[in-house]
């Protein structure tokens, strides 16, 4: 599985981890402001990652020292709310400058900034004159100022971009402190500290090795702490202190700003990791490595074309047609897939057919909004717009009016591989190049509540994400159909879905009302669970964003599972008696129409009824036109009413062949080509607006649309 995600997190080797592992078993740590034995052995380990931090970026203990934080942000907010900012002005900074003032207190960042450094200046505009966000043209004239903080990128998140680190100099030299924000740089490149001399650097250490997660680093050059000045403390930071009066003392270097205990078990990992980046050479070989590795990608995306000879991928770089040196370029690209006609395919589309050929990736703007809105060209009319429309970070709105509001990042680590690229090759060539066939779209003419299908096929899913129960007839309840998802897999904690365990699909569970069982089967094997509610305690658990709760099967059911799937700490879960919700997605009820599978399965070549399968419909009905049903607002079956939630938004699961297992993108490929530029739905949500106690739905029950 071709892990493309590095600029969001790189992963720990099982050698890292393994090591890891034996130095917890073998050592006790304890709080380092203790002073007995075990906490002084704390400390020093954790004295010994501060050197292990500075030797790695070539600077000397004499130039600078190491504060340990919990990521880059929290470093970033330690220099901006510490700052000894000295404003002229009165009033409170209102508006953001795009150009950098003389003489005055301000703060400054690059518009390709991470939004932990955008989101600074809600801590400084009432200290400082002026805000600015520039382009890195600012550094042509650099303003003379004093007791102002420029924060910059060293590189973009974003693209890769690298900026130029001499800038830091020139702006030291006008009067200006430098915060450097690393932390996508130095997860895949050197930093030389000697070389290049900001006051502030900050660095989160799961960028560069994946492990420990929620450590971080200020590295402040000696001198500049009189810049960022304590104004506050908590325990362990100070050296003498009142409790009735505002008179404190701040300890000297790290010690003044490292509040509060830190995650010192996270921080003695830091070893391990740099041992990691010196097994695979160092990180000038790192460099090298993914930079090839990045270039032979971007030569292979550049070059892809359609039938009609248009650019099948557009590329935000610096350079659109050609990939930039490795002083200039990181391991990063990002890009949007263009249709035939020149439109775009929404980025979450092509993450979905990425995860049907195992590709993990990274799509959005990447908390990068600047960067985004600049290579996508989105003005702030259209952010407004947007937002008007219901746009929100990390959601399914990836098209506006035809126009791409994120894009698909790919960046490589140090496990990363030339194989790689074929992957994402075949992928596109198989799923975006070429003319695909197209569907007629439905009549607007018709009308729905014109037509009166009939139920033609009823199932449930008693175990969330297993196989279907079919069934003539259900009986309602409050929270849909009987014994419908009542039960999930989960396994230390988290719930087990088909679109990460394909596996799930071979799994059926059936009621047996006679028995009052739960009769699972798996792969040869049999077990039954009895129906009757335990007293088992009661947990609340996340599923879909809704807390529900639940209770535990008994340890043997847990057994059977880890057995018949081959996992360990596997537990079935049941919703309580008296909850309202099962462990639906989104609605109790999917409805989908038997013509509209008929006319996907013409294209692909699949019967009607594995699609219907695939699909995990509760209520299949007969009797209307092809994808008439996404029109629908409200509708009755034999007097029992129901709205309409919203359509199914599909993603890879459905291209889980369910005898195998087995991921075939065709089913999804045939969908994106009828919606063409819309999301890729099929089917309806749908809930009853009231219950009624003792009602059922029954094969050949009739439907009304209103």
């Amino acid at each position: 599985m071709p892990y493309l995600d590095n600029a969001g997190a790189a992963l720990p080797s099982k050698r890292q981890l393994d090591e890891l592992s034996k130095f917890r078993n073998d050592m006790i740590l304890a709080n380092p402001h203790s002073r007995h034995s075990t906490a002084l052995k704390t400390k020093q380990l954790m004295n010994s990652a501060r050197l292990r931090v500075l030797q790695y970026f070539n600077a000397s203990s004499d130039d600078y020292f190491v504060v340990f934080t919990y990521n880059t942000t929290h470093s970033l907010k330690i220099v901006a709310e510490n700052f000894k900012f000295t404003r002229t002005k009165t009033e409170e900074v209102s508006e953001i400058s795009n150009i950098l003032y003389e003489n005055q207190s301000q703060f400054a960042y690059l518009y390709d900034s991470h939004h932990s450094v955008i989101g600074l200046r809600n801590f400084v505009k009432n200290r400082v004159d002026s805000i600015s966000c520039v382009s890195e043209n600012a550094f042509e004239n650099i303003p003379n100022t004093s007791n102002s903080l420029f924060v910059l990128t060293a590189m973009s998140n974003f693209c890769g971009k690298k900026y130029d680190l001499d800038n830091i100099a020139k702006l030291q030299e006008k009067g200006w402190s430098v915060c450097l924000d690393a932390a996508s740089l130095v997860s895949t490149a050197p930093l030389d500290l000697k070389k290049y001399r900001p006051n502030f650097v900050a660095l989160s250490f799961y960028k560069m090795f994946g492990y420990p997660t929620g450590v971080g680093a200020l590295i402040i050059r000696k001198n500049s702490e009189q810049m960022i000045p304590k104004n506050s403390f908590a325990g362990g930071t100070v050296q003498s202190v009142e409790e009735d009066s505002f008179y404190f003392i701040s300890k000297d270097l790290e010690d003044a700003y490292e509040e509060g205990t830190m995650n010192f078990h996270g921080i003695a990992a830091i070893q391990h990791g740099f041992d990691e980046i010196e097994r695979c050479g160092g990180i000038k070989n790192i460099q090298n490595k993914t930079y090839s590795i990045a270039k032979q990608m971007f030569k292979m995306l550049s070059t892809k074309v359609h039938e009609n000879g248009k650019q099948v991928v557009e590329i935000y770089s610096q350079n659109s047609s050609e990939f930039g040196t490795q002083d200039e370029q990181g391991a990063i690209i990002t890009f949007n897939i263009k249709r035939p006609d020149g439109g775009y395919y929404g980025y979450n589309e092509v993450e979905k057919i990425c995860a049907i050929f195992g590709i993990e990736i990274r799509t959005g703007c990447f908390c990068n909004i600047g960067a985004c809105r600049k290579y996508l060209g989105i003005s702030h009319e259209m952010i407004q717009n947007n937002q008007r429309q219901g746009k929100r970070c990390g959601d399914e709105m990836d098209l506006i009016d035809g126009k791409p509001t994120g894009a698909v990042r790919i960046s490589f680590g140090r496990q990363s591989e030339e194989d790689d690229i074929l992957v994402v090759e075949n992928m596109i060539d198989n799923c975006f190049v070429g003319s695909m066939a197209q569907f007629s779209q439905v009549s607007t003419s018709l009308k729905i509540h014109n037509y009166s299908p009939e139920v033609v096929r009823l199932c449930a899913f008693p175990i969330k994400s297993c196989a279907s129960e079919t069934k003539d007839s259900f009986n309602l309840t409050e929270r849909g159909f009987e014994y419908d998802r009542d039960f999930m897999i989960v396994q230390s904690g988290i719930t087990l879905s088909l679109k990460t365990h394909p596996e799930l699909c071979r799994i059926s569970a059936t009621i047996s009302e006679d028995k009052s069982m739960l009769e699972i089967k798996a792969f040869g094997e049999m077990l039954e669970y009895p129906l009757k509610y335990s007293n088992n305690s009661e947990q609340e658990r996340f599923v879909c964003r809704n807390k529900i709760s639940t209770i535990s099967c008994d340890e043997k059911t847990n057994k059977w599972l880890d057995n018949v799937l081959d996992m360990q700490n596997c537990q079935l879960v049941r919703v309580t008696n008296d909850s309202f919700k099962s462990f639906v997605n989104e609605s109790p009820f999917l409805l989908i129409n038997e013509a509209s599978v008929h006319i996907l399965s013409q294209i692909i070549n699949i019967p009607t009824s594995e699609i219907i399968t695939r699909f995990r419909s509760n209520i299949v009905v007969r009797g209307m036109p092809p994808f008439i049903e996404d029109t629908a607002k409200h509708l009755s079956i034999e007097g029992i009413n129901f709205e309409v939630v919203d359509k199914c938004l599909r993603c890879e699961m459905i291209c889980i062949d369910p005898d195998t297992g087995v991921k075939d993108p065709s089913l999804i490929l045939a969908l994106r080509n009828f919606r063409k530029n819309q999301k890729l739905t099929f089917g309806i949500y749908i809930r009853q607006t009231s219950f009624q106690q003792g009602t059922s739905i029954n094969i050949g029950d009739m439907v009304q649309f209103n």
